[in-house]
């Protein structure tokens, strides 16, 4: 007879392998294949073909051919970061060298059909995407024999694994970005604290050297991982045993220097790359980027409706009740947990863009799902009562169905990836109607780690009762109705456009440099709906030569605004980099519905970033 866990990783794992080969190989209405290595991605990706086929330190022909999957001609991979006038990968290596055996089998299939060995055709990028979910089931395998370690039973066992799959965003990021570094990091996680049990229980060479090859490959990775060490008063599960693990350490010097030679050699190897590219064994990878530890963004990422984890991931809150169970069982293991959560928390919150850009949820909590997994399981495992047990299942099984409506929601344009508020979250929650696709407006991004916020480079304003430098003229209105003064701006079918921000991009300062727009605008429907299909637009005509820019959202954050009151419209984005200095950028209100609509008061702050 087949058990429950076999049943169940002979289930996922199929039905993994046939939702991902429909999604991108066989179904021409979904992503297709040229888009399995995506985002972030990339820049991960990017490493194997440079290193091992083009060995070529400027990535230049892996974004020309990134350029050619992306289908437009103004691509510019947000990976690449420069030294000077040397341009180097960002990224860490940890994801590239777990996917070399993919790489490799890619480059054989590639071989075998004539398909083209460059690192971009079809074989290697399907390969990438195959080679995510393998450490997506291997995570999960060592989740399960952590479980199995802990006595979990086995219908828990299966329970828990279920619902932190699909009742959370690691089923997103399996399938519609797997090369995303999440995947990889749960892998590397749940693989330390499985060999790290090994370890405590009996310290050799052997358990020392799978010990040193996940906790350097997670360090690799991200950095931040390297926290992790706090988990193992938790593996060893009793102040006996953790003695007893430290006793080892120091006595066993053979395994202790294996363990530490690995992690040199993991880091010599990055320290190799970063000169490989740069001509410097040591550089900080993310330049113009970089953590707040005086200012984080806590509540942000635990609460907000932006990117919340506990609002777009409800089911990592009710597993939060495990330390409740954790904290009279052992004390120890308690304030191990508790501790690396809090400094998780501390540290995914003081990044510079705490929500992490365009995502569905918080994602960077996914590499440490395999902890909120280990405390549903101890919660589950500790009700005895058998209808508060069904309780239990019932819940998991609403928390589930809402994140996969979400998920569907996210695929579908209904959730925003980076500008959701209170108002949007509440207009389409639980919503799949077409309707709902796209309805959102309204852009709120926050400014790059390198902007000077102190003061805009240039502070425009427009209450439309006279014309005003650095604004284009149109159609204004005297009415009773003004927001203040006597004039405003009037947007019909004849007159579409409102008079908007036209500035010289010399003015704003030092060349080649990405600004910040901030701005806010007043806004009256005359009948109803009216500002439905507004839209903000910022433009600007060769940014770059060759390449003109153009962005536009809907003015409105949610459709069906109330008519004849005025209320308050605003937006913030970043430019991309403007090396034109003759460009001109344009901020404006266009009014694609036609309907009559009034603009007042309408502010815009540029701002640049720091000497």
């Amino acid at each position: 007879m087949v058990s429950p866990a076999r049943l169940f990783f002979l289930v996922l794992g199929s039905f993994l392998l046939a939702f991902f080969l429909n999604m991108r190989v066989f179904n021409d209405g979904s992503p297709g294949w040229k888009q399995i290595v995506t985002s972030d991605g990339r820049g991960y990706y990017a490493y194997l073909p440079a290193l091992l086929l083009d060995h070529d330190p400027t990535f230049a022909s892996e974004i020309a051919r990134e350029k050619g999957l992306a289908g437009y001609s103004d691509y510019r991979p947000g990976y690449l970061v420069k030294q000077g006038a040397r341009p180097y990968n960002k990224y860490f290596t940890g994801e590239a060298l777990l996917l070399i055996p993919f790489f490799l089998a890619a480059t054989l299939f590639s071989w075998i059909f004539a398909t083209g060995i460059d690192g971009y055709s079809f074989f290697y990028l399907l390969f990438a995407g195959l080679g995510a979910l393998c450490y997506l089931m291997l995570g999960l395998f060592f989740l399960f024999r952590i479980l199995g370690h802990l006595r979990i039973s086995p219908a828990n066992t299966v329970l828990t694994l279920a619902a932190i799959f699909f009742g959370t965003n690691l089923f997103y990021y399996s399938l519609w970005q797997p090369t995303m570094s999440h995947l990889y990091s749960f892998f590397l996680v749940n693989g330390f604290m499985w060999t790290g049990i090994l370890a405590i229980n009996n310290w050799n060479l052997k358990s020392a050297a799978r010990l040193g090859f996940f906790f350097t490959l997670a360090v690799l990775t991200r950095p931040t991982h390297i926290s992790i060490l706090l988990l193992v008063p938790f593996l060893a599960g009793n102040t006996g045993n953790l003695a007893g693990f430290t006793k080892s350490l120091l006595a066993g010097r053979k395994p202790a220097a294996v363990f530490i030679l690995i992690l040199v050699a993991g880091i010599t190897l990055q320290c190799l790359v970063w000169y490989w590219q740069t001509g410097h064994l040591f550089i900080w990878s993310y330049r113009n980027e970089g953590f707040r530890f005086t200012t984080p963004e806590i509540t942000n990422v635990l609460f907000s409706y932006r990117k919340g984890f506990f609002i777009y991931t409800p089911l990592a809150l009710l597993s939060l009740a495990g330390l409740f169970v954790l904290a009279p069982a052992s004390r120890l293991q308690f304030f191990s947990v508790a501790g690396f959560l809090v400094l998780a928390t501390y540290v995914i919150a003081s990044w510079w863009n705490w929500y992490y850009g365009d995502g569905f949820g918080l994602r960077a909590f996914i590499d440490y799902y395999g902890v909120f997994a280990i405390l549903l399981a101890l919660l589950l495992n500790s009700i005895r009562f058998k209808p508060l047990s069904a309780c239990m299942w019932l819940l998991l099984l609403i928390l589930t169905i809402f994140n996969l409506v979400q998920t569907w929601q996210y695929t579908h344009f209904v959730i925003q990836p980076n500008s959701m508020n209170r108002e949007k979250y509440r207009y389409v929650f639980m919503r799949t109607d077409q309707a709902a696709a796209g309805c959102l407006g309204g852009n709120r991004e926050i400014a790059d780690y390198s902007i000077d916020q102190a003061a805009p480079v240039k502070k425009l304003f427009n209450d439309f009762e006279q014309n005003r430098p650095n604004w284009n003229e149109y159609m204004t209105i005297a009415t009773p109705c003004a927001f203040s003064g006597k004039h405003c701006g009037f947007l019909d079918e004849k007159h579409p456009y409102s008079s908007g921000v036209s500035i010289r991009a010399s003015s704003l300062g030092h060349a080649s440099a990405s600004f910040f727009i901030e701005g806010t605008v007043m806004v009256y429907d005359s009948i109803s709906d009216a500002g439905d299909k507004a839209m903000v637009v910022l433009s600007m005509d060769s940014i770059t030569p060759g390449i003109n820019w153009w962005t536009g959202f809907r003015l409105n954050d949610t459709p069906g605004q109330a008519a004849r009151h005025w209320r308050k419209s605003a937006f913030s984005l970043m430019t991309p980099e403007i090396s034109n200095p003759r460009g001109i950028l344009k901020v404006y209100i266009w009014n694609t519905g036609r309907k009559p609509l009034l603009v007042d008061d309408f502010t815009v702050n540029i701002y640049g970033s720091r000497q």
